[in-house]
């Protein structure tokens, strides 16, 4: 039993080390008021949000339909964002530091406080104070191709008692961190090799988008209005020995919203409406190849919520409704020559529908039960050149969840049901020529049902440490993978069902100040996940990790501002991680380096920010290796392997901002 004993010991000493955490905690909230993050000088809540022990921030999909699993861990004021399309992160660089009261670390669910599924969320909690403030970023970024991409944002806000209204606009370009030069080796099935080629991959992204949001009092409630615009512009280009691949992107997209909130019987209601919509234009070219998309989407939302609290028990419930609708077509070229390609006109539309009911009881402190139940609707049919598909889906999707809280330390428990939403992509075939491959849309598509099980332990020290274990058990039936699709034509790959599969994820996160060693202002984060899963492969009968799976993932990170808050630095560095993914007639593998980002920051007064930011230091090495059969896996033996080696370009950035107002 020495093992058990020394990991006791340890225990017991983090518990003791962690008073002051303790003390500023109320049951699963711990409350960090702005005081606590003056000494960093941060400018917005995102700065704040950064230094916040224990907290990782997890961006909302965009691309998930209706409302309920599209959400962040971030809440603004105790409510998620009434819009889909901004980031977080762009929503919290838009709350100036003044403006921030206290940021609540919410762990392991608070009555009122909706958790969207999360263990851990954070509440931004602005102050009620009338002002108005504004500010202008402009800055540039440069790769290894010499040129120099602007960037601006110009952003301001007023708020005035209950009113509040802000907007912003920006235009940012990116290079892809995957742009570069390097080689493709092919060797045969002796491993002689039959050809080697230099390769430049560089990828570039422009987005010009514009905001806006209003807030005011209505009728005993408080109503806020919403709306987005934005363009995202992608280029690619791929030079092989002298042949030329080029791919040309541009999405154009918008939303507009509202929510209302008020109080109603003994309680809160909340009441949200949201329409999106988006336009896809694409080519892609090579010599006499070309491959065009069309893509349009729209998405109706309308749900309401209502909470309400009664002592130690408080209880919600709420309605969701969506309609979506995506309309793609697609054509494959070759010498001026349409080629048949399935899945190449296709319409999908969508009417869903989602109810919820839980309870959350504290039945005494420090303990907290929340069971919840979730009930889907969903009804989609699938129409174009496949045969067509009408898919209707009723699943029932019971969660219980408890935490407990003593002194320092935490236990999170949460068993549930949940159900993958279908990706209207993948009804819709797809091209990347430059490597040569062909995707069909799928024919036949169930979304995959997972039960898990999954434990957390918290453990707070030092006022600002913490260290957090979890592990994850999942099974899931009905596991989307890829899979061939057989027609007239041919033998297709496109994304398919595989049965069932297991998965098994830990992970470790340690947030570590080092006031307490000398440094104070130094705060050192690192995560650390562990993934094993387990599917039956379609081709060959034997089991194999699931597609696109990665065995292990981390990062270590660093932030150090200097005495007196005018400099502050810190660094990134991404661990090396490889995923697989299995075709029908071939294996690829994709392995990434270990890279490094690094910045600097100076503030020559409060109102002024210099920030010099280097991305992808190090350069980098992705590689991809893809072992094609002459056939089938499970028939066609081994034909060729092509082993991809790119050495990405390191990203360097400078900005400047000038804030105005409180």
């Amino acid at each position: 039993m020495p093992g058990f004993r020394i990991a006791l010991r340890t225990m017991l000493m983090a518990s003791a080390l962690a008073g002051g955490a303790a003390a500023q905690a109320q049951g699963g909230v711990i409350a960090f008021p702005a005081a606590h993050f003056a000494e960093a000088r941060p400018a917005d809540a995102y700065d704040m949000i950064r230094r916040l022990p224990g907290f990782t921030l997890i961006e909302g999909d965009e691309d998930v339909r209706g409302l309920a699993g599209a959400r962040g861990n971030v809440l603004f004021n105790g409510r998620a964002p009434s819009g889909k399309q901004e980031s977080l992160a762009a929503l919290l660089r838009r709350i100036p530091a003044a403006s921030v009261e206290r940021i609540e670390l919410i762990r392991g669910g608070a009555g009122g406080i909706d958790m969207a599924g999360y263990d851990v969320v954070a509440n931004v909690v602005r102050v009620q104070a009338s002002r108005a403030r504004a500010a202008i970023e402009a800055g540039a970024a440069t790769a290894s191709d010499g040129n120099v991409r602007p960037n601006l944002s110009i952003e301001g806000s007023r708020q005035s008692g209950a009113t509040r209204i802000e907007g912003a606009l920006a235009l940012t370009t990116e290079v892809d961190d995957d742009s570069g030069h390097g080689t493709i080796v092919e060797t045969d099935a002796d491993g002689a090799v039959t050809g080697v080629e230099q390769r430049r991959a560089w990828e570039v992204e422009r987005v010009l988008s514009a905001s806006g949001e209003y807030q005011t009092a209505l009728a005993g409630g408080e109503i806020t209005a919403n709306a987005n615009v934005g363009r995202e512009r992608t280029t690619e280009a791929v030079l092989s020995d002298g042949e030329l691949s080029a791919e040309r992107e541009t999405l154009w997209r918008g939303e507009i919203g509202g929510r209302y909130v008020r109080d109603a019987g003994g309680g809160r209601i909340e009441a949200v409406i949201l329409q999106r919509a988006g336009w896809l234009r694409g080519v892609a070219e090579q010599e006499d190849e070309r491959f065009s998309e069309a893509t349009n989407t729209r998405e109706s939302i309308a749900r309401v919520d209502y909470r309400r609290e009664r002592g130690r028990l408080s209880f919600n419930a709420g309605i969701e409704g969506a309609l979506n609708r995506l309309d793609s077509a697609a054509a494959l070229e070759q010498g001026g020559v349409t080629l048949p390609l399935p899945g190449s006109a296709v319409e999908v539309s969508e009417r869903r529908a989602e109810a919820v009911a839980g309870l959350s009881w504290r039945p005494r402190t420090g303990l907290t039960i929340e069971p919840s139940l979730r009930t889907e609707l969903s009804s989609i049919r699938a129409e174009g050149d496949l045969a067509a598909q009408h898919l209707s889906f009723l699943y029932w999707k019971p969660r219980l969840a408890a935490s407990l809280s003593r002194g320092s330390s935490q236990v999170r428990l949460v068993v549930e049901r949940s159900v993958g939403q279908l990706d209207f992509n993948d009804f819709v075939a797809s091209a990347s020529l430059d490597r040569g491959e062909v995707s069909a849309g799928a024919a036949a598509l169930r979304p995959p049902r997972t039960w898990s099980a999954a434990a957390t332990f918290e453990q707070r020290f030092w006022e600002d440490g913490a260290l957090i274990l979890s592990y994850r058990y999942e099974r899931i039936d009905d596991v989307i993978d890829r899979v061939a699709v057989v027609s007239d034509d041919g033998i297709f790959d496109a994304v398919g069902n595989i049965g069932r599969g297991t998965r098994h994820v830990g992970r470790a996160e340690l947030t570590l100040p080092f006031a307490r060693l000398g440094l104070p202002g130094l705060q050192l984060r690192g995560a650390l996940t562990l993934l094993h899963s387990r599917v039956t492969d379609p081709e060959t009968g034997q089991r194999r990790i699931i597609s696109k799976d990665r065995p292990v993932e981390g990062e270590i990170g660093i932030v150090h501002d200097l005495p007196g808050g005018r400099w502050s630095w810190g660094a990134d560095l991404s661990l090396a991680h490889r995923e697989s993914q299995f075709r029908f007639d071939q294996v690829r593998t994709e392995r990434k380096g270990i890279a490094l980002g690094v910045y600097v920051e100076f503030r020559p007064a409060a109102a002024w920010r210099l920030r010099l930011e280097a991305a992808n230091l190090t350069g980098r090495t992705l590689s991809e290796v893809r072992e094609d059969h002459d056939g089938p896996r499970a028939l066609g033996p081994v034909q060729s392997l092509e082993t991809l080696r790119i050495d990405t370009t390191p990203i360097f950035m400078f900005s400047v901002r000038r804030s105005f107002g409180g």
